[in-house]
């Protein structure tokens, strides 16, 4: 049995809502450096690619393949951009559609969480 948001079978008879089905195929949040990408943008909106190569923690060329990857999924956008101190730099944003991926996988994992740890809001 598949790991389910515990509303039971609707008024249909229909089978519970499967909260597990993206879990583990690929997609955007397959690798945790993107998951990890998208979470530190949905709390920046914006910033630098030198400081989100400080708080993801991963090597250059890593985090520029899966920058390039959330880019194709429209979740991010890059640009170059000019700071007052620091001059030329690559600006990552956020898109809209990138913020509502990460919150509903985001969300995902929060019920994955209760389901098998018990709910947090006790």
């Amino acid at each position: 049995m598949g790991l389910s948001s515990g509303n039971g079978a609707n008024a249909a008879g229909g089978e519970e809502e499967d909260l597990v089905s993206d879990i583990g195929t690929p997609g955007p949040f397959s690798v945790s450096t993107r998951v990890g990408i998208m979470a530190a943008l949905l709390g920046f909106r914006w910033t630098t690619f030198t400081e989100l190569l400080l708080v993801v923690k991963t090597p250059r060329s890593s985090l520029n393949k899966n920058l390039k990857i959330l880019e194709d999924y429209d979740f991010i956008r890059q640009r170059r951009g000019f700071l007052r101190v620091a001059g030329p730099r690559t600006i990552i944003e956020i898109t809209p559609k990138g913020e509502g991926a990460i919150k509903k996988h985001l969300e995902l994992m929060r019920a994955v969480a209760d389901k098998y740890l018990g709910s947090t809001d006790r």
